[in-house]
């Protein structure tokens, strides 16, 4: 029998280490350091930093927020999915009824039926899962290559590795065409792309689901992509932060022993591009990685989702991938993951199955009664997710506008396949010796 880790709520910690803070805290720490020691001379009243101005999406997240009941709040922050695929299952609504999940998922047999009934479904969900005006995120992977969910009617997105292969302009046709065509369905979260770059220690873990070796050139890809995808009206998910190893999640636990350095050079780059091209989320590995924190897998470590809100100045929805994979059976059943994740700082828990999502449900409301989980945190998590939401149109999109959308899904997906092909045909002439449309180390 595995050994299981206890989970403790955590607590911020008062000091930075300086052996092991990275290059970028210790060149801070010495700035500052400098800065005294030439202030000491003249000594001034310091100007006052200026408040940081919360901008209006922010503010009205936080007032839906705030007349949330818990019950609500804590719905907010799920992620379940939903069985069906024209229709829900009746066991399914009574599920959705009762969660009101902030998100739904959706697998390849609910959409196996094709576009019409996928469209159909998405509105069932919205019917059963929706609360105060606020429908839930749909959601499905649609990376491309081996990760492709749907069985025809819309454009048939190639792997990563791929579109890297073509070049920036074929991620970006590739981009569009996800966003479109998803969001015309209904769906308006596609959980994709991977960002890791690919590595001796993933590869057979991510194979063609990586766009580059380089760590560089897999983020400018993947966020040509993430912007394209949003553009098309469908939130990306960036994932795997910061990275995973050769074991499969779904199996195992992934480990990962690079140093610091190695970390902060190969791991990190690709996230942080991803979250200056805008990303609306990213979703946590279950990978123990030991140079950040040797003891708890990235999706219940609050270093981990620290250094990816703090350390690289994330504010999107920070996700974790499903808490029922085998990866986390060491550290507690759902009732125990669930919880820590949350106050380990991730703002939507995934889990498949009603009754795990009921069970979690049960469990996040236990604790935050009795104090394992803040209100406070429950509160800045739920803001996340609805904060995106809104930036999507989630709560103004009428039902005229999603027909008009379906309606126009044939011409859509027309455009984005002939983009998309017109991209990869470019690419090929550039590797004859023509215009060229590659990204550079």
């Amino acid at each position: 029998m595995k050994e299981r880790h206890r989970l403790a709520v955590p607590r911020a910690s008062a000091r930075v280490s300086s052996a092991r803070a990275s290059p970028i805290v210790r060149a801070s720490l010495a700035i500052l350091v400098s800065a005294a020691s030439c202030a000491r001379g003249a000594p001034s009243t310091p100007e006052p930093l200026p408040m940081p101005v919360e901008s209006p999406l922010k503010a009205r997240a936080r007032g839906l927020v705030a007349m949330m009941s818990d019950e609500e709040l804590v719905g907010q922050v799920m992620m379940i999915d939903a069985e069906g695929s024209a229709s829900l299952s009746e066991a399914s609504r009574a599920v959705l009824e009762t969660v009101r999940p902030g998100a739904v998922l959706l697998f390849g047999y609910n959409v196996a039926a094709g576009p019409a009934s996928t469209a159909s479904l998405t509105k069932s969900i919205r019917s059963a899962a929706g609360s105060g005006g606020l429908p839930p995120f749909i959601a499905i992977d649609h990376e491309g290559g081996s990760v492709y969910r749907f069985k025809g009617g819309l454009t048939r997105l190639p792997s990563a590795k791929a579109l890297g292969l073509a070049g920036p302009r074929a991620a970006r046709a590739a981009g569009r065409a996800a966003g479109s065509e998803l969001r015309a369905l209904g769906i308006a979260m596609n959980l994709a792309p991977v960002v890791e770059a690919l590595s001796d220690d993933n590869a057979s873990f991510l194979a063609d689901r990586a766009w580059s070796e380089d760590p560089s050139v897999s983020g400018r890809l993947a966020a040509g992509f993430i912007e394209a995808c949003q553009d098309g009206g469908t939130a990306a998910v960036a994932k795997h932060f910061p990275g995973n190893a050769a074991t499969d999640p779904h199996l195992g636990l992934p480990v990962i022993r690079a140093s610091l350095e190695a970390v902060e050079a190969s791991l990190l780059p690709p996230f942080r591009i991803a979250a200056r091209a805008g990303v609306s989320a990213i979703m946590l590995s279950h990978a123990v990685v030991v140079a950040l924190d040797p003891d708890l897998p990235a999706s219940l470590s609050p270093r981990v989702v620290s250094a990816l809100k703090d350390g690289l100045g994330f504010d999107g929805i920070v996700m974790t991938d499903d808490l029922s994979m085998r990866a986390l059976s060491a550290y507690g059943g759902l009732g125990a993951v669930g919880p820590a994740a949350l106050a380990a700082g991730a703002d939507l828990v995934m889990v498949s199955g009603g009754r795990d999502a009921l069970a979690i449900r049960e469990a996040l409301l236990e604790a935050l009664g009795h104090g394992a989980l803040s209100r406070e945190r429950l509160r800045d998590a739920a803001s996340r997710v609805v904060e995106q939401k809104l930036r999507f149109g989630l709560d103004s999109e009428t039902d005229d506008e999603r027909a008009a959308r379906f309606d126009a899904l044939a011409g859509t997906v027309a455009a984005g396949t002939a983009a998309l092909k017109e991209a990869r045909e470019s690419a090929r002439e550039s590797a004859r010796g023509g215009p060229r449309d590659r990204l550079d180390p």
